[in-house]
């Protein structure tokens, strides 16, 4: 269960303008969110609704992070497929790709396939990370079937298996810094999977700028 200390004393957790940042970052990163009252899915109080997000009120943020994170992974292509619970999007992309008869290593096979749960966790801790916030406020206690605090730890020492997705999703971060490589992970070379997109290199530009200003 969430202990009352696991947040900063005097934090507050799930607030409405935290909530409202974090719905105006996923947003600005390219996933269409909109507040729904009464909205609901596979995760309590978000409905993923062909590739947008439909999210109540009282949501909370861990929720908005873990599902725009699994709209993030997914290439922008295939995300109006995902809807629901994911599965059958899922399954449809990666059908799909396998009857196109592409190389193991063409970028678009190494960015459908670490598409599952532990990415999406990435992708929201990286989120979180980039907005500031405690990373109890990113992945609580009660979450990933109740082994949220040890997942924490595994994300802060680097050591989550989505991290080795990530690295080969169509090389979205790199475990760690090297001599004239970009900053190591949670730092990501793109927010969301595009391949490389023109698109893809304006959004980034665009988000760098936001969270520089803070987003309001």
């Amino acid at each position: 269960m969430l202990s009352a200390h696991s947040f900063p004393a005097g934090y507050d957790v799930d607030a409405a303008d935290t909530r409202d940042r974090v719905m105006a970052f996923i947003n600005v990163t390219g996933i269409p969110a909109r507040y729904e009252s009464g909205a609901s899915g596979f995760s309590e109080a978000c409905r993923v609704d062909r590739g947008t997000l439909a999210i109540d009120p009282a949501c909370r943020i861990s929720t908005m992070f873990h599902e725009a994170g699994h709209l993030a992974i997914t290439p922008r292509r295939f995300r109006p497929w995902m809807h629901g619970n994911l599965h059958a999007g899922q399954r449809k992309m990666l059908e799909t790709v396998d009857e196109a008869g592409l190389h193991p290593n063409d970028p678009l096979c190494r960015a459908v396939i670490p598409c599952s749960d532990p990415e999406a966790t990435m992708r929201a801790w990286t989120a979180g990370v980039a907005l500031g916030l405690p990373s109890e406020e990113i992945v609580r206690d009660d979450e990933c079937g109740g082994e949220g605090e040890a997942v924490r730890l595994l994300l802060q020492m680097r050591a989550c298996i989505g991290v080795y997705g990530l690295v080969h999703d169509a090389a979205s971060c790199e475990i760690r810094a090297r001599n004239g490589t970009a900053a190591a992970w949670p730092h990501l070379h793109c927010w969301t999977q595009e391949l490389g997109s023109a698109d893809e290199a304006g959004a980034i530009a665009t988000i760098s700028a936001v969270l520089q200003a803070g987003v309001s």
